[in-house]
């Protein structure tokens, strides 16, 4: 009898390792798009959902990888957006993704810090980058209209959208931001927030200092001390306007801390638990302020988020606003 029991608990406890994942990915599914073609551009466009647990209408975020990235590479910070009720759509930009990269370095021959150096000067991904996001907005609002899976799930009159590096650029582009070297308009008026990790530069590769006169929408910029370009990442917050325009400094948080894909299907070198950390903690308190209409980041709200997100390698975090 006894020895009964324990089969029976043994196989329970079998069952339960088996059952809880995939439980828990039913609480919060993750929809994975990998063919999606804007027949216009003959461009695929690939996204990635991570949905919450709520079924009405929430708020949605966008994300816009780095050069070299893909649709998975911001993954634990997606989860975490997700956790907290908001629907977040990731896009993968195949002119610049990692297929892209390593495409570059097999037919040509460069090294990787040449094919990514090539991708960004690369118009033609430049150009389409904004151009994908416009895409992906129009291919949601298909899905909440049609798909059983989406349908009414989706706000989209509070949008925010949140990039590093190349995404960084994507998502100030879309936010008014003018890129240098190319006509047209290629702002997203439905995105009502930006935040960009490792945000550009005015030094006229991307952006020159008459970029960033027109932006308008509340904008957060994050970086780091060991950052690239260093105190460059700054000069966003020098040339937008005044209101509701951030900027965090964290110590001692390098370039690749702010895109992690932990949790996801692709694993990366650049996992930073720290910075994650941090991340987790305050982006969502900022999509709150501006999407949910709670309560203003006042000093007193910044510190607390400051203080709770120190921590590790994350010694201090610089918070500036105008």
């Amino acid at each position: 009898m006894m020895l009964n029991r324990l089969k029976i608990y043994s196989v329970f406890l079998l069952l339960m390792a088996v059952v809880s994942p995939l439980m828990s990915f039913a609480q919060q599914p993750v929809i994975d798009f990998p063919l999606n073609m804007d027949e216009v551009r003959k461009r695929n466009v690939p996204v990635v959902f991570h949905l919450p647990v709520q079924t009405d209408a929430q708020p949605l975020v966008l994300v816009s990888h780095g050069g070299s990235g893909s649709r998975h590479g911001m993954y634990a910070l997606a989860a975490e957006m997700a956790r907290k009720g908001y629907v977040v759509m990731c896009l993968e930009h195949v002119t610049s993704n990692t297929n892209n990269i390593r495409r570059r370095m097999r037919t040509k021959g460069l090294s990787y810090k040449e094919a990514l150096i090539a991708c960004g000067d690369d118009m033609t991904a430049r150009k389409n980058r904004p151009l994908d996001v416009r895409f992906a907005l129009d291919f949601a609002e298909k899905l909440n209209r049609e798909d059983p899976r989406f349908k009414g799930r989706i706000d989209f009159s509070n949008i925010a959208m949140l990039g590093h590096s190349y995404g960084a650029y994507t998502t100030m582009v879309c936010c008014g931001v003018k890129p240098v070297g190319i006509e047209g308009d290629l702002s997203e008026p439905r995105v009502k927030l930006g935040i960009a990790f490792s945000p550009q530069s005015a030094n006229g590769i991307f952006f020159d200092e008459n970029s960033f006169s027109k932006v308008t929408v509340p904008f957060v910029g994050i970086s780091g001390t060991r950052d690239l370009s260093g105190d460059a990442h700054r000069d966003f917050f020098k040339l937008m306007p005044e209101g509701n325009k951030h900027l965090l400094w964290l110590h001692d948080a390098h370039h690749f801390s702010f895109s992690d894909p932990s949790g996801g299907p692709v694993k990366g070198f650049n996992q930073d638990t720290d910075t994650t950390n941090a991340l987790k903690v305050i982006v969502p308190k900022i999509l709150d302020t501006y999407l949910r209409d709670e309560p203003a980041l006042d000093v007193e709200m910044r510190n607390e988020l400051v203080t709770e997100s120190l921590g590790g390698n994350i010694r201090r975090i610089e918070w500036h606003t105008k």
